[in-house]
């Protein structure tokens, strides 16, 4: 081995040992998903309960988003996402306790949410933060390979939450979700210390949130990536909110083949985070973000034309490899730009104003269906990417 290949695999350890870690979380926290809204409805018999948990989740990312980007520049990054991973571990270790002692009430169950959603927000942007000093210079590959991982565990997850919940009850599933914790914890506890930061007073919170925004405006290239996530969010929380709708009333397809297409979804993110990696290689950002953007596009326009079992899985294949595309060139694009100190409150920003679009879009999408035929809703979809291929065709991003 060269001089430089071994060098290259040194800082690559780093980057390995954190992506092993995060994926026995990420494994658990598909079993909490689908386990603690089966609690709540054990608990109340209301499907609204386990709906607007879903809500609850979404509301601290609006809330929050800013305060925890501050938060991710201004601490220690490690010991940040240590006392996060420890504190969610607890929070989903107390539903079975409760449920054990018959003290468990559905309040607890949204308290839990919130606060989860909260802590999760903090360490996924430090996570974010962190992958360029873990990973080194090339980070399409870095952020591609953590993609990749995501979309393996949305695959994996759903299947194996239902195996689990069947076997060992949703409480056992909960403990297990809180032992996963563990992975990212060992995983962190390996890993050398990250660059230190400048602490943070309550008076430079609101300062630093103002500057982390300011920043995001001033800057071309990111508030057009900004301007995207939102557009493509609205878009895709409209058509995502109506696929279950779309598959069971207007195709009449069965839960099994239901679930196939759905499944499509994650066999479209992985094929996503695999091309993006050589395409990114060989053609401009500037070129590859149009063609991802059309080839989307063509996905919502092939579940709109065609209603046949298999187009949905087809076009929202089509369309999560698009996303997931899009999402490794856009995040390292924000990891080239962005300054170090002001990574954590831009790349918050960015969360909050693309995670209000999606709602907005679903609850759009649910009136839609109700009046119209479900294809309206695709059709809109379709020109939300028409609209996000505009933005890179005309804006700064044609620089990159």
């Amino acid at each position: 081995m060269t001089t430089a290949a071994a060098s290259g695999a040194r800082a690559a350890r780093p980057f390995a040992i954190f992506l092993a870690g995060l994926t026995i979380s990420k494994l658990g926290d598909a079993l909490h998903t689908f386990a603690l809204p089966w609690i709540a409805y054990d608990l109340t018999g209301s499907a609204v309960v386990m709906s607007t948990l879903f809500a609850t989740e979404i509301v601290p990312v609006l809330l929050f988003g800013g305060v925890a980007g501050v938060l991710v520049d201004r601490v220690d990054r490690r010991k940040l996402m240590i006392a996060t991973d420890l504190l969610r571990a607890v929070l989903v270790a107390a539903i079975p306790l409760l449920g054990a002692a018959g003290w468990l009430q559905v309040w607890h169950l949204y308290l839990v949410a919130f606060a989860l959603s909260v802590l999760s927000l903090a360490f996924d942007v430090a996570t974010t933060v962190a992958i360029p000093e873990l990973a080194g210079r090339d980070l399409v590959q870095a952020n591609a390979s953590h993609q990749l991982i995501m979309q393996l565990v949305t695959m994996a997850g759903p299947a194996l939450a239902g195996i689990i919940i069947a076997a060992l009850t949703s409480y056992g599933a909960m403990w297990l979700n809180a032992f996963s914790f563990g992975g990212t914890l060992v995983a962190l506890l390996l890993l050398p210390p990250f660059r230190q930061c400048g602490g943070a007073t309550a008076s430079s919170v609101i300062a630093g949130m103002v500057e982390g925004f300011r920043w995001l405006w001033d800057h071309a290239v990111i508030r057009a990536l900004s301007l995207q996530a939102m557009i493509g969010n609205f878009g895709f929380g409209m058509v995502n909110a109506v696929l279950m709708f779309y598959l069971r009333d207007v195709l009449g397809l069965s839960p099994q083949v239901s679930g196939l297409n759905y499944a499509m979804l994650g066999v479209g993110g992985i094929a996503g985070s695999l091309v993006i990696v050589p395409l990114a290689r060989r053609f401009r950002r500037s070129q590859l973000y149009p063609a991802l953007l059309l080839f989307g596009m063509t996905g919502l326009l092939v579940r709109a034309a065609i209603r046949t079992w298999w187009a949905p899985g087809l076009g929202f294949g089509m369309v999560s490899a698009c996303n997931v595309a899009w999402v490794v060139l856009s995040t390292s694009v924000r990891q080239e730009q962005i300054p170090g100190e002001l990574m954590g409150r831009v790349l918050s920003f960015t969360r909050v104003l693309s995670t209000a679009a999606m709602p907005i879009g679903a609850v759009l999408g649910g009136l839609i269906v109700e009046r119209f035929d479900p294809a309206l809703v695709f059709l809109i979809g379709a020109g939300t990417k028409l609209v996000e291929t505009g933005i890179a065709r005309f804006s700064a991003m044609r620089t990159l």
